[in-house]
């Protein structure tokens, strides 16, 4: 395979998942994203005239062919922006595919987990369809997923609550690492506490906010620096992550020089390598199929729904 080398630092198409309570505003927030469409694997678009495909009562297989032949649309530049919602109800797609082809009723009904391991698969499978977008179309692409409280067995801050996505393990774990920025969204709350400082309750205003880095109430991560905090709506998200790009790159600002006795490794370590004198030592390998070719008309023949404006 020939080396790809290339200068970091460039803004790129945004990977994110974004996850939270019903009703917290995650549909809208994708609905706000730049020429979006919205695969309603749930039917949960409402009154907001965004372009969407409703497969709630689609097969995977369909919804996979579905994601294929619109990829045609983004290809002429009608969409920028892939949303699926939500993972939730994809997960149940995936599940049922892979035990009517087997004849199972459950994937405990495989021997040796072998179920649980072709479900991680089609989850696999599903992450690079959705690179796919990202690299090949230069879409944005965002996951949606609900949520719920677990207790974690946490060895620093012992067992405690959290909240999670509402899906299995493995498939938590394949869109995490693949994500740049995994979002959780919840309403912002200020404690009111008594006269000795202590935590009476907690009240809101209404204000809803997308939370960037993980604590002990919640999972998030993000590649990109960005605050700990801010507005549930693309363009806050978007403008942070442009700023961030735009900052001047500071290792020292993360690094620790010494740990335990153990220091960082020097710049100097790589001295004498460069990406010019680095050649490729063979031919890269065959391009995937290509998209299905969209109808030459400039109409989007989606579905819309009818309503007033966001």
């Amino acid at each position: 395979m020939a080396l790809n080398l290339q200068q970091g630092g460039q803004m790129e198409p945004v990977r994110m998942v974004l996850y939270g309570q019903n009703g917290i505003g995650k549909t809208t927030f994708g609905a706000g994203m730049n020429q979006p469409f919205i695969l309603a694997v749930e039917d949960g678009i409402g009154t907001m005239p965004v372009w969407h495909d409703k497969a709630h009562a689609k097969h995977y297989d369909e919804i996979v062919q579905t994601l294929l032949e619109v990829g045609g649309y983004f290809q002429k530049g009608e969409f920028k922006s892939l949303v699926i919602d939500s993972m939730d109800a994809l997960q149940g797609k995936i599940q049922e595919k892979i035990l009517r082809e087997h004849g199972k009723k459950t994937l405990n009904d495989f021997s040796y987990g072998k179920g649980y391991e072709l479900f991680k698969q089609e989850w696999e499978k599903f992450r690079d369809l959705m690179e796919r977008f990202r690299v090949e179309l230069r879409a944005n692409v965002l996951l949606i997923a609900q949520t719920e409280s677990r207790t974690v067995a946490d060895p620093v801050n012992g067992p405690h609550d959290t909240y999670v996505m509402r899906l299995d393990k493995r498939a938590v774990g394949v869109l995490r690492d693949w994500a740049d920025l995994v979002g959780f969204a919840q309403l912002k709350a200020d404690p009111v506490r008594d006269k000795d400082g202590n935590v009476v309750r907690l009240v809101t205003n209404g204000t809803r906010i997308l939370c960037t880095a993980p604590n002990t109430a919640f999972d998030a991560k993000n590649r990109f620096d960005l605050p700990l905090e801010l507005p549930l709506a693309w363009n806050s998200v978007e403008k942070a992550i442009q700023e961030a790009y735009q900052r001047p790159f500071d290792p020292a600002r993360f690094a620790q020089a010494s740990i335990n006795g153990f220091s960082a490794v020097p710049s100097t370590a790589l001295a004498g390598t460069s990406p010019a004198s680095v050649q490729p030592v063979s031919t890269a390998p065959a391009a995937p199929s290509a998209w299905p070719a969209a109808p030459a008309s400039a109409v989007v023949p989606m579905r819309k729904s009818s309503g007033p404006g966001m």
